[in-house]
């Protein structure tokens, strides 16, 4: 689901797994493309619907929600493994523990 035309991310609403094509609707229920999942993407996390440069701020809801801490290609998950929050200052200790528990692979 795409909540705003500017967002650069999309939830999933079911788990798709790497290779497969993950559907994109917009609040309407409405198909608006689909983008290839270049990695595992679990139900409720966010994919990346373009490439995001290290550095640029992440689009969702059309207002910023963090910033890239490393280049983030479409198709990949978007997470505390490679997106600072705007909103809260995640611990180094939690958000490892978060990458470990949900069993991330940090990009080459």
């Amino acid at each position: 689901m795409r909540m705003h035309e500017q967002d650069m991310v999309a939830t999933a609403l079911e788990y798709t797994g790497r290779g497969e094509s993950a559907r994109v609707y917009n609040p309407q229920n409405e198909l608006l493309f689909e983008v290839k999942a270049e990695e595992d993407i679990p139900f409720g996390n966010k994919i990346a619907l373009t490439r995001i440069s290290k550095g640029e701020r992440v689009i969702k809801y059309g207002a910023p929600i963090g910033v890239a801490v490393r280049d983030i290609q479409k198709g990949r998950m978007v997470h505390v493994h490679n997106v600072r929050s705007a909103a809260v200052d995640i611990p180094e200790n939690i958000r490892i523990e978060i990458i470990r528990q949900m069993n991330i692979r940090e990009e080459d």
